[in-house]
């Protein structure tokens, strides 16, 4: 891998930053590559690692401290930070240097019932390792606040109607909004019985891509930018909300799945899984991103909220029977 010189614009601010880090570092770096955003592939004569860089200060120590605490709890499937001498500014953010881990071939993948299995049972391993965490981390991190996030994202969708009604009728839209109406109601009114639970670490982001599946086979959880204080419940309603459509809405094989039984007999956690967060967010990063003419980012769009509505109303109807059953 090599530095290619770029020219202009964001080229020209990559350029400067690997000349500022290669000044930094004891080994000269070999090449750098960016992956995302403020996140780079470092690779020296010696090692990689991965560039990641920080509005401020006080996150990226949150950030280190946190994976640190986390490796000495026990809960080794998870990267570190490199020790720095001190910290990488450069250009208004602060830069830490993460352990690289090489992926297998073979990607962790929430269409397979054997990565879904493992994936929950790493997160509740996770949960058990941050719930001896949290008393300590209780001054610097935010609540979990799972409602006022979906509210938010529901009155963003609502803004963003006029542009979601030209590639979607406005009868789907609405019954969608129905739904997070309805969801969200009854999740505000019965939360509280989820949060009688002992507070843990949230991860607060259990997408797939999350969890990184390392050359030699092992599964590692990544990525704690928005770790907050609160019932693991919230996590697992997350990680349920993401697998579901790769269960084809089907509620029954929720109830398969040994670390969520539990959760299912929570009303709360059921209004929860009525909440379409799926559609709601893709829209509002699709529109926020301006990326809406894109086939590639619009047809996995238009599969979620039209080609996948009859299974959700069904599911939908599913869950709102069973919760008339227990009143």
């Amino acid at each position: 891998m090599n530095i290619n010189i770029r020219r202009g614009g964001d080229d020209y601010f990559f350029n400067r930053l690997f000349s500022y880090v290669n000044s930094e570092l004891d080994g000269n770096i070999q090449g750098m590559e960016q992956l995302r955003g403020n996140v780079y592939l470092v690779e020296t004569e010696d090692t990689r690692f991965i560039l990641k860089g920080y509005n401020d200060l006080r996150k990226l120590k949150i950030q280190e401290a946190f994976a640190s605490s986390l490796r000495q709890s026990g809960f080794g499937s998870s990267y570190g930070f490199v020790r720095m001498n001190k910290p990488l500014q450069f250009e208004g953010l602060y830069y830490g240097c993460i352990e690289y881990i090489d992926q297998h071939e073979n990607r962790f993948d929430y269409g397979l019932q054997a990565d879904r299995d493992e994936g929950i049972k790493l997160l509740d391993k996770f949960h058990d390792h941050t719930s001896l965490l949290a008393s300590s981390y209780a001054g610097m991190l935010p609540r979990g606040d799972l409602a006022r996030k979906w509210h938010h994202r529901k009155k963003e969708f609502t803004t963003n109607l006029q542009a979601v009604h030209f590639y979607v009728n406005s009868a789907v839209t609405g019954e969608v909004l129905n739904w997070a109406e309805v969801s969200l109601k009854n999740f505000d009114a019965s939360k509280r019985e989820l949060e009688q639970e002992q507070p843990v670490i949230l991860h607060g982001d259990v997408a797939h891509h999350n969890f990184l599946r390392s050359k030699e086979g092992r599964l590692y959880l990544i990525d704690y930018d928005l770790i907050s204080l609160g019932p693991r419940a919230y996590d697992m309603l997350q990680y349920a909300n993401r697998i579901l459509p790769f269960l084809d809405w089907d509620f029954e094989s929720l109830e398969k799945i040994g670390h969520l039984k539990k959760w299912l007999g929570y009303e709360a956690f059921l209004h929860g899984l009525l909440y379409p967060a799926d559609i709601l967010r893709e829209w509002n990063r699709l529109l926020r991103e301006k990326n809406h003419i894109s086939p590639y980012r619009l047809s996995p769009l238009i599969e979620m909220t039209i080609n996948q509505f009859q299974q959700r109303k069904k599911f939908h109807d599913d869950v709102t029977s069973r919760l008339h059953s227990w009143k």
